[in-house]
């Protein structure tokens, strides 16, 4: 039970109901972001060793409360996110629209090298 709280919890899902049956099953309901669910069912099965199974249905929708192009520009805002993060939060909607744009093979702006040094190559003395 616990791997498959772990997977649904990465995914961001929020868990309604879990309901034991008899010889042992349990049905666990949750909200699942439609981003999330792509995989899921291989990642359920890879993690519990194929004792868990995935039925998904669409719900609904729900609108994010984030602004994907969000950029700090302030103090306040710079005190907000915090400053062990280097001026950037986490933002899910801005990795949501990434997610898809891959998948989709469209181009995404990300920076490939984050802190990068000049490589050295140190000699023997012989």
């Amino acid at each position: 039970m616990g791997k498959v709280y772990g997977v649904l919890g990465r995914r961001r899902a929020k868990i309604l109901n879990e309901v034991m049956k008899e010889n042992s099953l349990v049905i666990i309901e949750a909200l699942l972001p439609a981003v999330e669910s792509f995989g899921l069912s291989e990642e359920l099965l890879k993690s519990t060793s194929g004792a868990a199974s995935t039925q998904l249905l669409f719900n609904g929708f729900e609108v994010l409360d984030q602004d994907p192009f969000f950029v700090a520009t302030t103090e306040e805002e710079l005190e907000d996110i915090g400053s062990n993060l280097g001026g950037e939060a986490p933002n899910i909607a801005k990795l949501y629209i990434n997610n898809i744009r891959r998948r989709k093979g469209l181009r995404v702006e990300e920076k490939l090298v984050v802190n990068a040094e000049k490589q050295r190559t140190i000699s023997r003395n012989k």
